[in-house]
């Protein structure tokens, strides 16, 4: 009977989503998968899911989900993580994804998040967030570990930093690219359709 009870209010929680912005960044190893995420604001704490469950990310899905070229990459994964994909299965998607395999990517995960900071910066400010952060002038580490292999334990906290890193960054950008966001959220009115699809679909359908 508890059962039962746990997966109705699970689906009435879905259907209302929280209205704060939730800036998410991934990395991937074989015997490791971090999410951090923050909730938009000066001072708010970074929260970070080592190795998360289904149902861990039930929990950030909740939220408007925003990141840094995510539609091409991190909401890929994350479905996958959602979907109950192992460590390593999460490793060899990613491979696949950078290396530009056709078709691994899944037509439901391409709008899970709210928006992709990379995809509605206009031309002349697309750049990688690395470039950001120098141009910026935000604090980033260089991680130095192989990504194809496995992480010692003891330097978890190490990459978690590291993408602490990202998910300011990915806010600062945000913030900064402030213009553009102006720019896709007319578009996005004007098309009717959402902030998260792209400014090419967004584009043609006007």
């Amino acid at each position: 009977n508890k059962m039962k009870f746990k997966s109705e209010e699970t689906s009435a929680a879905v259907s209302s989503k929280k209205d704060d912005i939730v800036f998410f960044d991934c990395e991937v190893f074989p015997n490791l998968f971090l999410i951090n995420w923050k909730i938009r604001g000066e001072g708010k704490p970074i929260v970070r899911m080592i190795n998360p469950k289904p149902q861990d990310i039930e929990e950030l899905l909740k939220f408007n989900i925003v990141g840094f070229n995510c539609r091409r990459y991190d909401n890929h994964i994350v479905y996958a993580c959602l979907m109950g994909y192992t460590n390593e299965q999460l490793y060899n998607l990613s491979q696949k994804i950078i290396s530009g395999v056709k078709g691994c990517m899944f037509g439901e995960a391409y709008n899970i998040s709210y928006t992709d900071v990379y995809d509605f910066a206009s031309a002349p400010n697309k750049q990688s967030l690395k470039k950001y952060e120098i141009q910026l002038g935000l604090k980033h580490h260089e991680l130095g570990l192989p990504w194809d292999q496995p992480v010692p334990e003891e330097l978890w906290t190490k990459v978690a930093e590291y993408c602490d890193d990202d998910v300011l960054a990915t806010e600062a950008v945000f913030d900064y690219l402030e213009n553009d966001w102006t720019a896709r959220k007319i578009l996005a009115k004007m098309a009717d359709m959402s902030v998260n699809d792209s400014t090419n679909s967004l584009s043609t359908r006007i």
